[in-house]
């Protein structure tokens, strides 16, 4: 239940399926972040550069 300023309340429903969607959300955003550093480094390394 949730209350409002004014003392009235009402019940929130949240749908099961919001946890497994955000965790499906953090596993792409990571593994993109990933292939993004390794693909920067293969870059930096076949130009020459040093690092």
């Amino acid at each position: 239940m949730c209350e409002t300023s004014d003392g009235s309340d009402f019940s929130v429903v949240i749908p099961g399926c919001i946890n497994p969607a955000l965790a499906v959300l953090l596993l792409l955003t990571l593994g993109c972040g990933l292939v993004s550093v390794l693909l920067h480094r293969k870059r930096r390394t076949a130009a020459g550069e040093p690092g």
